[in-house]
């Protein structure tokens, strides 16, 4: 028995010993894992810069529900971020302009319970600067319809980038004195000193004699606004959200209230869409802008399933260089009657410097004219006009102007003095067919027809006006 006792006691020694050799090297495992594979180390790294993209202005300070400035916590958190979250019923109060010149998505956690961003200073509440990258000139002729432009330098120019012609030149149709011929593209391909564009050119530029282009080029930043209210307390002379030069911007279920300048401004913008805005300004008659949104250069946008009201005019394309291939559908505008607002206001219209530009499924009431068109290649199809207004549309500027199964109603009697209002300016085409006009004391065309290029009137009817 005694030899039993001391064999089991050398037995369960040997057995300690193991196990607290087995532990003791397992506690050093982990750290000598980690050392000798430097590759799971820059995993985690990685993993924590994707979760810092993200962020709420409550990271940086905010409080949304209270009566306090957050303006340093949410330019910390856009500075900061390539998403912004913001609070569900969250009232983020600023009194200097918000920035970011990078690629960014600003929206509200819950889309039932829009964010709202104050701005109670008398200046814009979110400017969206993309930086340009190079400057350089067109080094030789541009021909109509031209897959590339040939430059001087093509340094640090790369497929994606945004590329802006503007030429000496002034715009065709232009009656101020200072807006350009010119085009927005986006580089699709660079072989040495030739640049190929996503589309091929629209104007003919004769470089090297008369006339020289500069070519600005800008990288590709992107934008995202969903579920936000921007306004003023109370209506101030600015324009709210200013947006330059980005691609495939996205602005979905989004208002401005109050600023009397204009809402958003697409600034040589390309494919932004605008989906199921609101605006009301609080325009009034000193005001000779009020914009609910307009375009200015840009390209492709598309503004859809949107509302403006006190405003002098819902939407507006025109720009430094031509605004092109823009369209406005199935859109609100609400105006005052004639001479409430300052001269020249519209539902929907477009200010000299617009191109192949469209007015589809709208709906406009009063206004002095339903729409405004002072571009070429402009169509204004399928839309509803009703109430006090002068006419359906207004010509003045441009070429190319088609005029397709729209209608006016009348509203308590009122009438258009007529439908079309032609303005002696206009010397171009015009093809005005399938309208239907409820209310007309005075012609289809009012304005002297002599100058026009060619003029098409069919099937147009216009029905007597009930006593």
């Amino acid at each position: 028995m005694k030899i039993q006792s001391k064999t089991i006691i050398v037995i369960l020694l040997f057995i300690v010993t193991i196990v607290l050799s087995y532990f003791t090297s397992e506690e050093k495992m982990p750290t000598l894992k980690y050392e000798d594979h430097p590759v799971e180390s820059k995993d985690i790294t990685e993993t924590e810069v994707i979760e810092l993209s993200t962020h709420s202005p409550e990271d940086f300070g905010a409080n949304g529900f209270d009566n306090k400035p957050d303006t340093t916590s949410l330019q910390n958190a856009i500075d900061n971020s390539d998403t912004l979250l913001l609070k569900a019923g969250a009232r983020y109060i600023i009194d200097q302009p918000l920035e970011s010149s990078h690629t960014i998505t600003i929206k509200s956690e819950d889309s039932d319970m829009p964010a709202a961003i104050i701005q109670k200073s008398s200046e814009s509440a979110l400017l969206i600067n993309n930086v340009e990258k190079v400057s350089t000139f067109v080094s030789k002729k541009i021909a109509y319809d031209q897959p590339y432009v040939e430059l001087n330098d093509t340094k640090g120019i790369e497929p994606g980038d945004l590329i802006h012609l503007v030429s000496t030149k002034l715009w065709f149709w232009d009656n101020r004195g200072y807006l350009k011929k010119g085009e927005l593209h986006r580089v699709t391909k660079v072989e040495g000193k030739k640049v190929y564009l996503d589309s091929n050119t629209n104007g003919k530029y004769n470089v090297g004699k008369d006339e020289s282009v500069e070519a600005k080029v800008y990288p590709q930043i992107s934008l995202e606004l969903s579920h936000i209210s921007f306004m003023h307390p109370t209506p101030l002379k600015t324009v709210m959200v200013k947006i330059n030069y980005t691609i495939d911007a996205k602005i979905n279920n989004v208002s401005v209230t109050n600023s009397k300048l204009l809402g958003i401004q697409l600034k040589n913008t390309y494919n932004s869409v605008v989906n199921n805005v609101k605006i009301n300004l609080g325009t009034t008659k000193d005001i000779t802008s009020g914009y609910g949104i307009q375009d200015w250069g840009g390209r492709g946008t598309l503004i859809t399933n949107s509302s403006f009201a006190r405003v002098r005019r819902g939407v507006d394309f025109s720009g430094d260089t031509p605004s092109r291939f823009g369209t406005v559908a199935n859109s609100i505008a609400y105006g005052y009657k004639d001479g409430v607002l300052a001269s020249g206001n519209s539902g929907f219209g477009t200010h000299s410097t617009a191109d192949h530009i469209t007015f589809k499924n709208n709906y406009v009431k009063n206004f002095s004219y339903g729409f405004l068109s002072r571009g070429t290649n402009i169509t204004v199809e399928n839309n509803v006009h009703e109430g006090f207004s002068r006419s359906f549309i207004a010509v003045s500027l441009g070429n190319h102007v088609n005029i397709l199964n729209n209608s006016y109603k009348s509203i308590n009697k009122s009438s258009l003095e007529g439908f079309i209002m032609l303005l002696n300016s206009y010397k171009g085409t015009i093809k005005a067919s399938g309208n239907s006009i409820e209310g007309l004391n005075g012609p289809l065309i009012k304005g002297s027809t002599e100058n026009l290029q060619d003029l098409t009137v069919k099937d147009n009817r216009v029905i007597k006006q009930q006593e």
